[in-house]
């Protein structure tokens, strides 16, 4: 996510969601871009200067877990790189990707999830 928008008070309100879910199904070891906890380690795609910060992580029965918060702000390609790359590290680790989505941002989350066969569970927020 632009760090413009990591600060922003709707991200900010729907991270303290995202992290309430998170713990209230018992992850372990979270970690997330808001202020108690350590930040997620940055991801480098292969051959390329760009890189990722999941918004949150977190480990299940040895499985790590990717979360990210949807926000239509952001640029489409940006997301849809990002998101492709945590759907295949979180299937690679055995566990899941799932994207949690704040009021009025469904249909622009599932467009992209859809169109570019992106596999995540979503979860409104």
């Amino acid at each position: 996510m632009l760090q413009e928008n990591v600060k922003s008070e709707k991200y900010q309100d729907s991270m303290e969601q995202a992290i309430n879910y998170v713990k209230n199904l018992g992850f372990d070891e979270i970690k997330a871009r808001f202020e108690e906890y350590d930040e997620p380690a940055s991801l480098k795609m292969q051959n390329s200067d760009i890189e990722f910060t999941p918004d949150i992580t977190a480990t299940k029965y040895g499985s790590k877990f990717y979360f990210e918060i949807a926000d239509r702000t952001e640029d489409q390609k940006e997301v849809i790189s990002k998101w492709q790359l945590l759907s295949t590290l979180a299937k690679m680790k055995g566990g899941e990707f799932k994207v949690f989505v704040p009021y009025g941002s469904m249909k622009y989350t599932n467009d992209i999830l859809k169109s570019k066969d992106i596999t995540a569970e979503v979860v409104k927020l």
